[in-house]
């Protein structure tokens, strides 16, 4: 079965500093963190057991203390028994329904192979030993992974609350710090209900990583590492992760646009072989994204000039793919706010570029298509709405 049910942790209060946000957001934003650390002071919490990707490279005493913190919160954390958490997320004024469960890594593999839970952009193989790193002491697991599944009919987690699903014990229900929004969690312990739930979604195939895709490789790299040393059902062969439908209304898929600076741009845009339609004024985000006519089209901005770039007979299915075969050779920066685009793309020598949103619709079939994506393709939601760190569970026997 590719689904586990895993032993569920959760803290009895103190839920506001105890959640926060996953630890690859804000990589820029020091002021974030610092807000963060200041909120949560010396009450537990997740801040103490990840590693906010804004402090790499990788500092060695504070994964020590990471280590010895999970250590010092036995006594803070509950053990709900084996469990999946139902998830209902309020941000931005939509909701997102999830379901938190452990998934074989013995099923997964982040090469783009044709295991039954698949990346959907290329990994970083250079990012992994910090994550390996952390997890080879660790006592506890948490995540950030959002892992996709095609569900149109949603016969997994059913549109209304009348189903045998909803009906497991409310075991928090708060607000996120920092703009986070609202989330409930309920536990399903049926013994009915967790073999029905595995069963559909094993029957609806593929699993598509949405989120974290990296956490679940070093996941999956200290697994093989280890797993001729120990049994075949130690707890670190499964890896804990969020899944949700991608049918889910409250899930929305962002595009990642590009900032490239310390060129001239004039020169960069001569490169595309494109025809160029330029707009007066450039004084909404919105319109670097529309696309009137077939073919791709990226919008731009620069401090003279914006518009849109229109590629009538484009040789990729993609516009990231289109923009990047361009861009590439230089250092490009990633953004998601169209807003720091167009502001950072109007200073001198620089070039801001914006990109459509994916259609999910069609996603599950571009995946089976092209296999994987390109790097920063797409975000499911924008900052704020990107998981929390609220279960966790143990992986040390």
């Amino acid at each position: 079965m590719i689904l586990h049910v895993p032993h569920i942790l959760l803290p009895e209060a103190n839920w506001k500093e105890w959640a926060v946000i996953a630890c690859d957001q804000h990589t820029q934003d020091i002021d974030y963190w610092k807000r963060v650390e200041d909120f949560v002071g010396d009450t537990p919490s997740t801040l103490n057991l990840i590693y906010p990707e804004i402090y790499l490279p990788l500092d060695e005493k504070r994964v020590d203390n990471i280590h010895k913190a999970m250590c010092s919160y036995r006594d803070v954390l509950i053990d709900h028994g084996p469990c999946f958490i139902l998830v209902k997320r309020t941000v931005s004024g939509k909701e997102r329904t999830g379901l938190v469960v452990a998934v074989d890594l013995e099923g997964y593999e982040y090469n783009g192979t044709d295991s039954f839970i698949r990346p959907t952009e290329k990994t970083i193989k250079e990012r992994l030993p910090a994550r390996v790193k952390i997890r080879e002491n660790a006592e506890l697991e948490l995540t950030h992974v959002l892992v996709l599944y095609d569900d149109p009919n949603f016969s997994v987690i059913p549109r209304n609350t009348a189903g045998p699903v909803y009906e497991g014990d409310k075991i928090y229900d708060f607000d996120l710090i920092e703009d986070g929004g609202h989330i409930k969690g309920f536990k399903i312990s049926d013994k009915n209900t967790l073999e029905e739930i595995s069963k559909k979604i094993e029957s609806l195939g593929t699993l598509l990583v949405g989120d974290g895709n990296h956490s679940l490789a070093a996941a999956k790299s200290f697994w093989d590492k280890i797993k001729g040393t120990v049994p075949a059902d130690h707890p670190a062969r499964y890896a804990l992760v969020e899944l949700v439908n991608i049918h889910d209304p409250g899930l929305t898929f962002e595009p990642i646009h590009r900032l490239v600076r310390g060129m001239d741009p004039e020169e960069l845009l001569k490169r595309f072989d494109a025809r160029i339609v330029e707009f007066p004024s450039c004084n909404s985000t919105a319109q670097y994204t529309e696309n009137p006519e077939t073919g791709h089209s990226i919008g731009f901005i620069t401090k003279d000039r914006c518009g849109v770039l229109i590629l009538d007979d484009p040789a990729h299915d993609l516009e990231v793919e289109t923009l990047d075969e361009i861009i590439d050779d230089y250092v490009v920066e990633y953004e998601h706010d169209p807003e720091v685009v167009e502001k950072l793309g109007k200073e001198p020598q620089s070039i801001g570029f914006f990109l459509p949103s994916l259609k999910r619709s069609e996603f599950f079939a571009l995946i089976k298509k092209k296999g994987i994506l390109p790097r920063k393709s797409f975000s499911l939601g924008k900052e704020n709405e990107k998981r929390y760190y609220i279960e966790a569970r143990r992986i040390m026997q």
